[in-house]
């Protein structure tokens, strides 16, 4: 019977040169793999050029929407800014008008007192007379001032700025004019503060 064994020294060098034999046939598929997906993900010019050329229209979009609602509110803004400066002006004339409404009457009193003035009264000669006159000049100019204007007091009939106490025929006057003023109207920029009291003829 055959009773060697193996050289120890044999096996021990053989094994190595299995082993990188073995490692060598297995690292080449390994590293070929690689490379193949390595130069699939790297994208072409082209697909660069058209990501690009897509994230320009978006950020253009983006910027065109961000101007447009800037304009938006800029719009809105100076909207709301001339709504509330109307609104002040608007204030401002009814104050104004009120307090013009109150001092007609005052007009009144003074226009009737001199109207119904005695012969005996010159206001020309007496001081008193005179100075009740002049208050009622100033009265009118600062009305005036005010933007304040009488409505005329003959031509056509408007029913928008005068008030018909009575239709009459007339000879004197065409139909539908004026025929005598009974109050004065006054107009306050535009706007009627109170209407004329007049008499028309039919």
């Amino acid at each position: 019977a055959d009773t060697s064994q193996p050289d120890p020294e044999v096996l021990i060098g053989e094994a190595p040169a299995a082993d990188s034999a073995t490692k060598g046939e297995e690292e080449v598929p390994v590293n070929a793999a690689d490379a193949v997906a390595e130069t699939a993900e790297e994208p072409s010019e082209a697909q660069v050029i058209e990501e690009l050329r897509a994230q320009l229209a978006a950020a253009e979009q983006k910027n065109a929407e961000l101007v447009d609602n800037l304009q938006r509110t800029a719009a809105e803004f100076q909207n709301s800014r001339r709504r509330q400066e109307k609104q002040l002006s608007d204030a401002i004339e009814r104050a104004g008008g009120h307090v013009v409404e109150r001092l007609l009457p005052v007009m009144d009193d003074l226009t009737l007192a001199f109207s119904n003035l005695p012969e005996e009264l010159d206001e020309t000669t007496n001081a008193w007379v005179d100075g009740f006159r002049q208050i009622r000049k100033k009265l009118e100019g600062m009305l005036s001032d005010q933007g304040v204007t009488t409505i005329p007091l003959d031509g056509e009939f408007d029913p928008n700025r005068h008030e018909a106490i009575s239709s009459e025929p007339s000879e004197s006057v065409e139909s539908g004019h004026i025929i005598e003023t009974l109050r004065v109207g006054y107009e306050y920029k535009g706007r009627v503060l109170r209407p004329a009291l007049v008499r028309v003829a039919m």
